[in-house]
């Protein structure tokens, strides 16, 4: 053979290797399908004395491409979702991809598990449901509630839906880690979820043999090559944290007035109701105070105060003292019946809000 001729010959193959990457490059990741026959053809020529000979029969073998179970659970936002106590239907959300050769079911398992944003797991929504997403990566009535993701195409994946109530009990700051596990089902009917996957023991058979392919999740007990796998999110509760601390002052008194009075028959008390919200991060919204004016106590008109900071009470804080009046700061102020009731639209993370009314004594 001349130098050229092979020059040609490794340029041929050169460019055939070439055109080979490209085409598995494209192609899907999940590989050949599974069951797929693979048959390659061998023929031999030869001579004997430079007389060709008659050619021996073609030389053919066949295989049959086996099952490569393989799943992939992501969580998709990357941090908390976050929510306040009592909400209901709160949705941590994932994906999960298909990267088997095969036409697949999963089974869907959610549980509590470790934070995986590095807070503390501490408590646990207890009951969860799944929906898959109808394509907007938001969870709403539209979405489709499931147990099992039915007939996942190779290389298909698919946004779910982790949904779960939060308990009224939690407070500012505690986490809840969930874990959602997907389970490889044998598929191939469509609406039923299929058999357990298994994986096939011993040497390879003639038929299609299933290998697991997965890798560990963080779900408890999914390992390596397991037939599954699953990923962690987590919700963080945002709540305030609301203390009230109520005092009585006494701000004179018909001998003393002003200087050193005393809780005598005649005397005026001040009464402040300071709502205080110790949250650092999160506001409480209508904040509604009522107090009885106590007995042995007369209301002193005009003297109801609503939303101030402390316990001075100031000229934009006054109300009316008639039910249904509001006062320009947003808030609003009555006595009826013998009780005095308060309405504070907000109060602020960190922030204090305080009612303030006055009595005198019977």
């Amino acid at each position: 053979m001349t130098r050229k001729h092979l020059h040609v010959k490794l340029l041929a193959a050169a460019l055939l290797l070439a055109s080979a990457q490209t085409a598995l490059a494209a192609g899907p990741t999940s590989g050949t399908a599974a069951g797929t026959d693979v048959t390659n053809t061998a023929s031999v020529s030869y001579q004997v004395g430079g007389v060709t000979q008659t050619a021996p029969a073609a030389g053919v073998a066949t295989f049959k491409v086996d099952r490569l179970v393989n799943v992939t659970v992501a969580e998709v936002d990357g941090g908390y979702t976050m929510v306040t106590p009592g909400l209901t239907a709160q949705a941590v959300t994932f994906t999960v991809t298909n990267n088997t050769n095969s036409v697949m079911d999963y089974r869907l398992d959610a549980a509590n598990a470790a934070d995986p944003h590095g807070g503390t797991d501490s408590f646990d929504p207890g009951t969860y449901t799944y929906y898959v997403d109808d394509g907007d990566g938001i969870y709403n009535a539209a979405d489709t509630q499931v147990t099992f993701l039915d007939e996942m195409a190779p290389d298909e994946s698919r946004t779910v839906h982790v949904v779960a109530d939060i308990p009224v009990a939690v407070v500012d700051g505690q986490t809840a880690g969930v874990s959602l596990q997907a389970t490889a089902r044998d598929g191939g009917v469509a609406g039923t979820e299929g058999a357990l996957t298994v994986q096939t023991a011993g040497a390879n058979t003639a038929g299609v043999d299933n290998v697991f392919g997965d890798v560990a999740g963080t779900a408890a007990g999914d390992g390596a090559r397991d037939g599954k796998h699953s990923a962690s999110d987590a919700y963080q509760v945002a709540a305030a944290t609301i203390s009230v601390t109520k005092t009585s002052t006494v701000i004179s008194d018909p001998f003393n007035s002003t200087v050193d009075p005393k809780a005598i028959p005649g005397a005026v008390v001040q009464y402040c109701i300071a709502v205080a919200n110790a949250s650092t991060t999160t506001a409480a919204s209508n904040i509604a105070v009522t107090d009885p004016i106590p007995t042995g106590t007369t209301y002193v008109a005009g003297t109801l105060h609503a939303g101030d900071t402390n316990c001075s009470p100031t000229a934009t804080s006054l109300q009316t003292d008639v039910a249904g009046d509001s006062n320009p700061n947003g808030t609003s102020g009555s006595v009826v019946g013998g009780t005095v009731s308060t309405l504070v639209p907000t109060v602020g993370a960190n922030a204090t809000a305080t009612t303030i009314f006055n009595v005198t004594i019977d």
